[in-house]
């Protein structure tokens, strides 16, 4: 018998699936935490350096005179007062890691650039429309500081503050820009969590693909263990069944020699042993199904092979007013695979296709070139007939399902134990009363 019980299979996948729903979940959700948490820093942080910037800003215009304002834009400003200002400016700047300190108008020019990298004059370019408004703020008497944004990979923040004269009235404005520096903290979460969530990406798919693999593996095994069952169970049936007809068919001679002589012949005893034989015969093809034979992988063609199962079956075919489509591309030529068992299988799917056309249709034999990962020869063979209902499609490959009337429900498990020992796969696509349609992708192995 077999170890995985229906019940056992499905409880395992049942397993498998919370897996494959728990663990991505988990992931997501600390991915999530991860990301909220990086936002409200960020808040955290630019609120902070916001403040802190203002803060810096409010201080360093209360150092600036207008009278030192006026004469930088007079240039009449002497050498030495100009030098120490600037030096104040850059310990500021120093002090506070900054990026820069700066003056400019209420127009927006530079008047003055602590680190000389802007010339008096030039326009000051706002790299944000937050910018703009916060140096509207600045030039109405309130200190303010622009959002935090980016600049190529750096973020940037800037704190502005209005100089202004004696009569309260705002002259020019100061800016400071915080240095990248003070943001890297800030960066540096940010790359973790990008680099933790691709981490985690390429952990969820190949973690759901080897749970994937675990299921197949987990019907593989159910389907090879119930097709061995099956195997066993009926080699017991037939010996089982073989002893009484021996015991019948050494009864039947034995009464035949002791009740009719040797030159007489009687229609009722002929009968005895031509239905002896008849049920041996059911009893070993019922066998040769049920054997898990090895597979014989030889260079066959598979045009010459279908056309030979399509030749033989063309009788059938024109009793049932069955037309028949075949459209094999050239591409398709010598592989290798099992002749005979594959013969078994395309036998098997045309004889269903036949059955489910009892008032005629179509038969069509696709054979085309399948890329799935790696080269395949795909295999359709679909027909108009009365189609499969879905719930009887998820059986259809499971031993002694059957949908017929008189069937022992083992042809399409015999089919796909040899598609599936060949390496491939079979799928069925069908809709009531429109057909059904059986594609086969078989290994495309073209070299020994």
């Amino acid at each position: 018998m077999s170890s995985i019980s229906p019940q056992i299979l499905k409880k395992r996948k049942r397993h498998v699936l919370i897996a494959l729903i728990s663990i991505p979940s988990i992931l997501l959700l600390f991915n999530l935490w991860g990301w909220s948490f990086y936002l409200q820093a960020k808040g955290f942080l630019d609120e902070e350096l916001g403040k802190r910037l203002i803060s810096i800003a409010a201080i360093t215009s209360l150092q600036v005179s207008p009278e030192l304002i006026k004469s930088i834009e007079e240039r009449t400003i002497d050498d030495e007062q100009a030098f120490n200002f600037r030096e104040y400016l850059a310990t500021v700047n120093e002090e506070n890691n900054l990026e820069s300190v700066f003056i400019i108008d209420k127009e927006k020019n530079y008047i003055l650039d602590a680190g000389y990298v802007h010339l008096e004059g030039e326009k000051y370019h706002c790299l944000n429309i937050s910018d703009a408004n916060r140096i509207l703020d600045a030039s109405l008497g309130k200190s303010s500081c622009s959002k935090l944004y980016r600049n190529g990979s750096q973020m940037f923040k800037t704190g502005f503050a209005p100089l202004k004269d004696a009569s309260g009235e705002v002259i020019a404005i100061l800016g400071v820009d915080a240095s990248p520096e003070f943001l890297r903290a800030l960066s540096n979460i940010q790359n973790t969590l990008i680099f933790f969530g691709i981490i985690s990406l390429v952990l969820g798919v190949l973690y759901v693909l080897v749970l994937l693999a675990v299921i197949n593996g987990f019907e593989a095994m159910f389907h090879a263990e119930k097709f061995a069952s099956l195997g066993r169970l009926s080699a017991g049936m037939a010996h089982d069944i073989r002893n009484p007809l021996q015991i019948i068919n050494t009864t039947y001679e034995s009464l035949r020699k002791r009740h009719l002589p040797q030159d007489i012949e009687d229609e009722m005893f002929d009968y005895i042993p031509d239905e002896i034989k008849n049920l041996n015969k059911k009893i070993n093809d019922f066998l040769s199904q049920t054997k898990d034979t090895p597979l014989k992988i030889k260079l066959n063609n598979l045009k010459v092979l279908l056309n030979h199962i399509i030749d033989r079956m063309s009788p059938d075919m024109e009793r049932a007013t069955i037309r028949f489509n075949n459209h094999i591309e050239p591409k398709i030529n010598e592989f290798y695979f099992d002749a005979q068992q594959m013969e078994g299988v395309f036998q098997n799917l045309i004889r269903n296709a036949i059955e489910a056309m009892p008032d005629g249709g179509v038969i069509t034999i696709k054979a085309y070139p399948y890329k799935g990962g790696k080269q395949f020869v795909a295999i359709e063979i679909a027909d108009t007939g009365h189609g499969i209902n879905k719930r009887d499609q998820k059986k259809l490959f499971e031993p002694f399902f059957t949908t017929k009337e008189h069937g022992y429900g083992l042809g399409m498990s015999i089919v796909f134990r040899i598609i599936q020992k060949h390496g491939g796969e079979i799928k069925v696509k069908s809709r009531p009363n429109q057909g059904t349609t059986f594609t086969i992708l078989l290994p495309w192995k073209q070299e020994g």
